[in-house]
């Protein structure tokens, strides 16, 4: 989740209370599934029917697909640009409303393991939603099954990682501030798939090596990024932990070191892990 102090998001709710939805950004268009809105970027050059790729996005716990969508949080999450110079399909999910008090718009993700708020504590299935949701894009926009793709934030990366370990819905995700949360030594459904995680060296939201963080609102003990990738290495999975020195759990945060570090935007890193933005 963004893990932000309360006198924080009580303000934040409130001026978001007092703002009207963002439209989908110029170039964007909004689309529901059981629903739930969501925001797709469908760039004017693409592969022919049946042979395209689609990335999901899926953000971070307090946030939301518009958010992203036009850059106001979470901005490295947003795929835009590199879709258009590489022709796939982006989609920006939505997921439920973290708390009974704050409303629509800040939304989190059912991970599992206690996480997060009360799409947790309800058990909203989405890993039902998002597999429902995948399957209509993919039918709607000639998307090729075996290049569905995930990026998320925190909560987001927690979700990703779930559906890899649960379902055979992406081929690889990209995980960023957020481990696989799941009680379980297996994940069955993840042989031959891919993960990329990325974690700040200094996160003290959802730390690397696992516990509750010092900062947040969570009370969640969250797994380590050793576990992760030890259960997902045993499944079969191919995993890649990256540890960004000097970055703390915000995606802002990450981003600027490694494009500093590696000449990069997240976008155009996690395209290319899943072999759609040039050489992985």
């Amino acid at each position: 989740m963004h893990h932000l102090p309360v006198r924080t998001l009580v303000v934040a709710a409130a001026l978001l209370a007092l703002t009207p939805a963002l439209a989908a950004p110029a170039g964007d268009t909004t689309d529901s599934y059981g629903g739930r809105a969501m925001i797709l970027h469908v760039p004017a050059t693409l592969p022919a029917s049946g042979m395209r790729a689609l990335v999901i996005v899926l953000h971070g716990g307090m946030g939301n697909a518009d958010r992203i969508a036009g850059q106001q949080a979470e901005s490295g999450l947003n795929m835009d640009a590199v879709a258009d110079r590489q022709g796939f399909v982006v989609a920006y999910l939505n997921g439920t409303p973290v708390t009974r008090f704050m409303g629509a718009k800040f939304l989190g993700w059912n991970a599992g393991g206690g996480c997060c708020g009360q799409p947790g504590q309800n058990g909203t299935d989405d890993v039902a939603y998002i597999s429902g949701a995948v399957s209509y894009l993919a039918g709607k926009y000639g998307v090729d099954r075996a290049k569905v793709f995930a990026i998320g934030h925190s909560n987001g990366a927690m979700m990703a990682q779930r559906m890899l370990c649960e379902t055979r819905v992406f081929a690889g995700v990209v995980a960023i501030s957020g481990p696989l949360n799941l009680d379980t030594a297996h994940c069955p459904s993840a042989k031959g798939l891919s993960v990329l995680a990325i974690h700040g060296a200094d996160d003290r939201n959802v730390p690397i090596a696992g516990g509750k963080g010092s900062k947040g609102l969570a009370q969640v003990a969250w797994k380590s990024e050793a576990q992760s990738q030890a259960v997902m290495t045993a499944s079969g999975a191919h995993y890649t932990l990256q540890v960004v020195p000097g970055a703390d759990h915000f995606l802002d945060h990450i981003g600027a070191k490694i494009q500093q570090t590696e000449g990069v935007t997240i976008g155009e890193k996690a395209a290319r892990a899943f072999g759609i933005g040039g050489t992985r």
